[in-house]
């Protein structure tokens, strides 16, 4: 049993069992934070059942509850609760079902999943699936959540709502105020399949104490030869925390812009060494920790935005995306060693040059090069995919070549998969990626997607390999799609002959202006980037006569009537 000491106090047990069964694909999970976090996040307790006919039934249930327990507490402290729990489970429903889609065996990644996150003096429940939520109040038990199951015989019950089922997915919501000595339990089915509520009830009342209620259940349902896995988590309310404000930048608007930071400046512990970048929106420097003398990057807002919350909340979102993305291949966002006195966030620093400075000096690069770095830009680009993130502002500038290969160095541009689903209390900052290497749907209204990244890494690999941009100075000043589709693609071995022609056409495909006629995946891609294409070894380039008939046509026309003026004027 774990007790709190803080304002909001609770007692918590939990127990999970394998049961009969040889395997337990029940999941059970509590984080109880401290500090600041107790306040702006709360508790969260979760529980999930895997689908017993999955063969990943134990892995989904996992994912679940170890991804939401992680992700939930790296939201941005700006989004209220339902927005960020939202936010997170719909994440992890579209990376289930994707697994299910990418599994070769085809083996479906499906769980249920019901949640309860106590903050202040409210709770908040979120439900997937027939795990259950009950409140234990007054001698009434009162289930709180409602079975997403149809039975479709006294002995077969199918399951119609789970993660990972579908890629969208109906989350039921519930907020409730709580009082002092309120028990609240999550059980799975082999729990509350098997023991009545009236049972239940007598349970609670003989026992009081979470954790011998919690073993009681357990004991019982395997008396009563319940043929599931077995879990219960039992809540006892002590203390009421804080009631919490419901608006949405609440928190943050309290911590104040820094100023415009000058060197050897000490902020939070962190001395200011230099500034790095400094633009409209934000600024950029280099910091040593005074304590440990290691050097990170510190990045704080403009105080041109001090009362826009629109911009906070983009601002806050950057170091949450950086948070949530583990990669060799993506900068590290660090935790700040104290309590911020100052709205910033840093990430570690990465001494090499950018890739826009390797461009400049050695462009165009060797071939096998150029692939070979561009490869480790896709692995840090999948891992934004993989957490339904877009960069939307890749280009050489935000790449930085450190000693294990090259690393993304920016998010303040990014996009989160079902964060446009939440309604905030304004209108929503959008920032979009440089001209040069931004795919033309941003710009034509198109629809955006992970091949939208893919256009900008195939621009930057085009640049590398010769100095140049695919589309020439036309691309930039391009802004609707019949403006688009005049532009034409000039190949990269005008300007390279080195460059072969299946790794053109490799290219240019990726850099289509119509995103449906580029690659499936940034895989596929990298393969033809890799090795011939045999479709493409045998290739030439297009004669103009088939490629624009009616410009040859037109060729040979001026040249006939200028035959016939010269005739003309010379008398012949």
């Amino acid at each position: 049993m774990d007790h709190i000491h803080s304002t909001l106090d609770i007692s918590l047990a939990q127990i999970s069992d394998k049961g009969i069964k040889p395997e337990n694909q029940d999941t059970i999970g509590a984080r109880i934070p401290e500090g600041s976090a107790l306040t702006t996040k709360g508790i969260a307790i979760a529980i999930a059942d895997g689908v017993s006919s999955s063969a990943s039934a134990r892995q989904a249930s996992q994912s679940a509850v170890t991804g939401f327990l992680t992700d939930y507490y790296a939201t941005p402290d700006t989004w209220r609760t339902q927005q960020s729990a939202v936010q997170v489970i719909q994440s992890l429903n579209r990376y289930l079902w994707a697994q299910s889609q990418n599994n070769v065996r085809d083996e479906g990644y499906l769980t249920t999943f019901s949640c309860i996150i106590f903050k202040g003096d409210k709770c908040f429940i979120f439900h997937v699936g027939d795990t259950r939520v009950y409140r234990y109040r007054d001698n009434v038990l009162e289930q709180l959540t409602r079975d997403h199951s149809q039975k479709i015989d006294k002995k077969t019950t199918y399951l119609s709502r789970a993660l990972g089922a579908d890629p969208v997915l109906e989350i039921d919501m519930l907020s409730q105020e709580i009082q002092p000595g309120d028990q609240y339990l999550l059980s799975s089915d082999g729990i509350h399949d098997y023991i009545s509520s009236h049972r239940i009830i007598e349970i609670i009342n003989e026992n009081k104490v979470p954790q011998d209620i919690a073993q009681t259940l357990i004991d019982e349902s395997l008396n009563l030869k319940s043929e599931d896995n077995i879990s219960i988590q039992v809540v006892t309310i002590n203390q009421l925390g804080t009631p919490t404000k419901g608006d949405t930048v609440h928190v943050l608007s309290k911590l104040p812009f820094a100023p415009i930071l000058e060197p050897k400046q000490i902020i939070d512990g962190y001395c200011v060494e230099r500034i790095i970048h400094e633009s409209e929106r934000s600024q950029v420097y280099l910091v040593t920790d005074v304590d440990s003398k290691r050097r990170y990057i510190m990045k704080t807002p403009s105080i041109n935005y001090e009362d826009d919350p629109a911009y906070i909340e983009r601002f806050v979102m950057e170091s949450w995306i950086g948070s949530r993305i583990q990669n060799a291949h993506v900068v590290k966002v660090v935790p700040a060693k104290q309590e911020r006195r100052f709205l910033y966030y840093l990430t570690e620093y990465i001494a090499g040059p950018t890739l826009a400075q390797i461009i400049k000096e050695r462009a165009p690069l060797d071939i096998k090069d150029a692939v070979e770095l561009l490869e480790g830009v896709i692995k840090g680009v999948r891992s934004f995919h993989r957490k339904d993130t877009l960069h939307q502002d890749l280009k050489p500038d935000n790449i930085v070549l450190a000693t294990n290969g090259p690393v993304i160095i920016d998010f303040g541009s990014c996009f989160v998969a079902g964060l446009q689903e939440m309604a905030p209390p304004f209108q929503r900052d959008k920032v979009l990626g440089t001209l040069d290497y931004s795919a033309p749907e941003y710009r034509y209204g198109g629809k955006v997607n992970e091949k939208s990244d893919q256009f900008s890494l195939a621009a930057i690999l085009y640049e590398m390999l010769t100095t140049q941009l695919p589309y020439g100075s036309k691309y930039e000043k391009a802004m609707d799609i019949k403006a688009f589709q005049r532009l034409e693609y000039i190949p990269a071995r005008r300007y390279n002959p080195l460059v072969p022609v299946w790794l053109d056409m490799a290219m240019e495909k990726a850099l289509t202006i119509q995103p449906s006629s580029r690659y499936g995946s940034l895989s596929e891609w990298l393969l033809d980037l890799k090795r011939p294409n045999p479709n493409w070894l045998t290739a030439k380039e297009t004669p103009l006569l088939e490629k624009d008939p009616l410009k040859v046509w037109q060729i040979f026309a001026l040249l006939g009537w200028g035959l016939a003026i010269y005739l003309l004027v010379s008398g012949v």
